[in-house]
């Protein structure tokens, strides 16, 4: 959210105005009619990647349940309007009389979809939920950040606007509102365009609010099973384009300023460049915004997720060192995670201490396969502290969800949400033996040849006749072949090829001729690349290469072979492929 008045922690309770709510009894039965909950609580996840903790699933689902009905007493309240309900930010003063942001109002546009089944009002609190966004939208047509509890109006100064993260939230909690009971599609989709069209910088970077610059980004924001789940439910916006910028955000970021501990600044300028960096100490909030502060303390929560449900690579690398620097900050000792840590993983301060600073590494914990330290923090979850207050306690909602396994996406690889999946094979002409008839892959060559042609007595195919032959014309060259399918949802999905490199470059240290393997988006974003080969991989006959492309599950994708030769070294390499595969199971 922005900015969020974080820098105090408020420990004495303060009461939810009476004015203009109604006590959450009197709409405690669900309406006759009521969709069919297709993910009743607790549907459990079985997650890409980490550990659970060692608790038992049983005893895990009943302290989701208890935390729950703690929260949604507390924060869940039936208001502004008689159709509409809202999370208060009591106890932390984030908005004038408990009012709503729009980061709490996404957070529990989360919980109340995953709670479905155990809570029978659920869809009604959903839909008051997003009866007040819809009534307070910004002149973008997305939600003002920041509400007075009494006059539900917008309280914060100057033009109304709308905060990132409270968009991304309120988006997914859409996108798991259809998977849940259906009939949300063209909410979801219209809400997610609004957000591609305001909160998405040029590059792909996401923005801190819809009317800022394009050039910072908040690295709290970088929700990535949310963007993940959003290109494969709206296949209209090049989502994966985010994907990718984000994860390049976080790398080259990282690797400048916190290559040991992998930590984010609460805000990041130069976002649109290759070298971003941390913004100034007082950039939006007077809390330093160049450390980990009270937004940053959610990145290895956010992170961490992504991993468990998606294997996301760089998700899970940064993931491991987050968590690692806090064990080491703390001791092992989640009360003692501080909320303002310095990028090299020293605390900036002592005196201000806050019981999501520990929830939050729980996920990343898990991600990295950290059994006692994830026991760990699953324990303290139970725990409170520093007192009550919204933040803390709808972070921690949200982290048992994660930890107690019942954290389903719509769209993520082994989820209960996310469907089965039919083994198969998805690529089609996997071993060229059409001939000439290069269909369904697309070829090109700058030298106008085809790729795919048939085997010779030099270069056989490694089964049948006919083969995909990269680049050995003695002249500099680049030739490609590609092919775009659907990787459906809930699957478990692989790549293989067989691979021959052939070299006459006279070199052992050299790289002037290579062959690349990616994963293309729709627009022709490159998402990754699965794997780089040089002359100096050269080889005796074909050897198999297999990688994990589960991540991508749900999304349509371009499988690409790109082989490049620079004629630079006075020889040259060939690079031929037979037998791929993207199998599923």
């Amino acid at each position: 959210m922005r900015p969020h008045g974080k820098k105090i922690r408020l420990l004495a309770s303060t009461v939810v105005s009476a004015l203009l709510t109604l006590p959450l009894t009197a709409l405690a039965t669900a309406p006759a009619g009521a969709a069919t909950v297709s993910h009743p609580f607790p549907s459990h996840t079985t997650y890409k990647t980490g550990v659970l903790p060692s608790a038992s699933q049983a005893s895990r689902d009943a302290a989701v349940q208890k935390q729950y009905d703690s929260w949604k007493a507390n924060y869940l309240v039936h208001g502004c309007a008689s159709n509409e309900y809202y999370v208060s930010t009591k106890g932390d003063g984030d908005a004038t009389n408990n009012g709503p942001v729009s980061e709490g109002q996404g957070y529990g546009m989360n919980i109340v979809p995953l709670m479905a089944g155990y809570d029978t009002n659920a869809q009604t609190e959903f839909n008051g939920l997003w009866q007040l966004v819809k009534d307070h939208k910004d002149q973008w047509g997305l939600m003002e950040w920041q509400l007075d509890g009494k006059t539900c109006t917008y309280y914060s100064s100057g033009t109304p606007d709308a905060a990132t993260d409270g968009d991304l939230d309120i988006g997914y909690g859409l996108v798991l509102a259809d998977a849940q009971w259906g009939g949300y599609t063209a909410d979801a989709k219209a809400w997610l365009a609004g957000i591609y069209a305001h909160d998405v910088a040029p590059d792909g970077h996401l923005k801190c609010e819809d009317d800022g610059p394009n050039t910072d980004t908040r690295p709290s924001d970088h929700m990535l099973d949310h963007l993940r789940a959003f290109a494969a439910y709206d296949t209209a916006h090049d989502w994966n384009k985010v994907i990718t910028r984000t994860e390049a955000v976080i790398n080259e970021f990282t690797a400048k300023y916190s290559a040991g501990a992998g930590l984010l600044s609460d805000f990041v300028v130069n976002a649109d460049t290759t070298s971003p960096q941390p913004a100034p100490a007082n950039y939006q909030e007077s809390q330093p915004d160049n450390i980990v502060g009270y937004n940053s303390i959610r990145v290895p929560w956010h992170l961490g997720t992504d991993a468990l449900l998606y294997g996301g690579a760089t998700a899970l690398a940064t993931a491991k060192k987050e968590e690692a620097c806090a064990k080491q900050e703390s001791g092992g000792n989640p009360q003692k995670v501080y909320p303002h840590t310095k990028l090299d993983c020293t605390p900036y301060s002592t005196s201000d201490q806050a019981e999501e600073a520990g929830d939050a590494v729980g996920p990343a914990a898990m991600a990295a396969g950290d059994q006692a330290w994830t026991d760990t923090i699953w324990n303290y979850l139970a725990t409170n502290p520093f007192g009550d207050g919204y933040y803390g306690e709808t972070i921690k909602t949200l982290v048992y969800l994660v930890m107690a396994g019942d954290y389903w996406s719509p769209s993520a690889t082994g989820s209960t949400g996310g469907g089965g999946c039919t083994a198969g094979q998805l690529l089609g002409n996997q071993g060229f033996e059409n001939g000439a008839n290069n269909a369904p892959w697309s070829t090109s060559s700058t030298l106008g040849f085809n790729p795919i042609t048939s085997g010779t007595s030099a270069e056989p195919a490694h089964s049948g006749s006919w083969i995909a032959w990269f680049n050995g014309n003695s002249t500099a060259d680049t030739d490609t072949a590609a092919q775009t399918v659907t990787i459906p949802p809930g699957c478990t999905a692989t790549l293989s090829y067989w691979l021959h490199t052939e070299t006459t470059e006279n070199t052992s240290t050299a790289k002037p001729d290579t062959f690349k393997v990616q994963l293309l988006s729709t627009g022709g974003t490159v998402l990754t690349t699965l794997a780089t080969y040089s002359n100096l991989d050269h080889n005796t006959g074909y050897t198999q290469h297999t990688v994990d492309v589960s991540g991508y599950a749900g999304q349509t994708v371009t499988v690409k072979f790109t082989g490049t030769e620079t004629d630079t070294s006075g020889g040259t390499t060939d690079f031929v492929i037979d037998d791929t595969a993207l199998a599923t199971k």
